[in-house]
């Protein structure tokens, strides 16, 4: 469900955008995105580890996403923005919060992703491969339902990331491509997004479908412990001046 932070984070993103098109020889891209997002792994809060899957009942979930590029000569700004929302029943009874979580009960995830970064881009013939650096924000928390009312583990942690990507403009036709990956490992945390999609382009609108796969494995000391990923296809409209 979209919320009013994601709203008001989509007139940033656009804001950024239109700020990088005064830009000379700017190449300003944004875009809007429909993730069906499968979730995998485990979450803890004070008490034991729960399958996402298998113990609280979550299923895949269709999720918006926002983009934003601008491209001058040689340098790549981009940002994006992630809601990620889960529901489902607690089919295991095990310790939550301290209490133990009812069987049957609601369980509920949430994370907020936003992400900026710049690459320095070295463009040659059909080809675009961009190196950089950026960062990643990451907003969390999960609700169980125990014998003691509800109890709500939350984390936010923001990750210096590692960015590389690589576009193709196939010449005479009107489709590219791209694989784009951001992502760190320390301390025994990690982080990991990758994106592989195709486009299609019809003037300064462009059709897109891929891939996009998310890892998260986070115990950085706050009370919500994090190991899950979330991959799956999304398609979307962007649109690109």
């Amino acid at each position: 469900m979209l919320r009013i932070r994601t709203i008001s984070t989509a007139g940033a993103l656009l804001l950024s955008a239109g700020s990088a098109h005064a830009l000379p020889l700017a190449d300003v891209e944004i875009g809007a995105r429909y993730w069906q997002a499968d979730p995998s792994g485990d979450v803890a809060y004070d008490g034991d580890d729960f399958s996402v899957e298998d113990d609280l009942d979550f299923d895949k979930e269709g999720t918006p996403n926002l983009y934003a590029r601008a491209a001058i000569p040689f340098v790549t700004l981009d940002a994006e923005y992630t809601d990620l929302s889960y529901d489902g029943d607690i089919q295991r009874s095990r310790t939550w919060g301290g209490e133990t979580a009812t069987l049957d009960g609601s369980s509920s995830f949430d994370a907020r992703l936003l992400h900026a970064g710049a690459m320095f881009n070295l463009p040659v013939p059909i080809v675009d491969v961009g190196l950089g650096l950026g960062a990643t924000n990451i907003d969390t928390e999960a609700e169980l339902e125990t014998d003691a009312g509800k109890e709500t583990g939350s984390a936010n942690f923001t990750m210096p990331v590692a960015k590389a990507e690589v576009r193709v403009d196939l010449p005479a036709l009107p489709l590219n491509a791209g694989v784009r990956a951001n992502g760190i490992g320390y301390d025994g945390d990690s982080f990991r997004d990758v994106t592989a999609e195709v486009g299609y382009e019809m003037g300064l609108l462009q059709v897109r479908a891929g891939y996009r796969q998310i890892a998260v494995d986070y115990d950085g000391g706050d009370d919500l412990k994090v190991d899950s990923d979330f991959s799956g296809p999304f398609a979307g409209l962007h649109l690109a001046f």
